[in-house]
């Protein structure tokens, strides 16, 4: 993703990166636009250069995405009482989009 950004270790390409919209903020501290990466533990990089980044299991994958429980019993809910299958279709998305490995 291109942001404002300086390297900072020229061996590991690792970046110092401004997140902010305050582009003359940026420039005037020596940042350029630059193409970087974030790593799992949130460091910067120019892309290609980040170390291995930390893969979701699909389990985590779902978790992510699964809505509170607090929504889910409230879909279940509303499907008994107007005998509908939004909470099983929507789980059953989700599922299907990380499928265990």
């Amino acid at each position: 993703m291109l942001k404002y950004a300086k390297i900072v270790n020229e061996k590991t390409k690792q970046c110092e990166v401004g997140t902010g919209t305050n582009m003359a903020f940026y420039k005037s501290m020596g940042m350029h636009e630059m193409d970087v990466e974030q790593t799992h533990k949130g460091e910067w990089y120019l892309s290609g250069y980040a170390p291995n980044s930390f893969k979701k299991t699909y389990v985590e994958k779902r978790l992510d995405e699964y809505p509170p429980i607090s929504d889910q019993l409230d879909m279940l809910y509303w499907d008994k009482m107007n005998g509908t299958q939004n909470w099983i279709n929507k789980i059953t998305e989700i599922k299907a989009k990380y499928p265990k490995t």
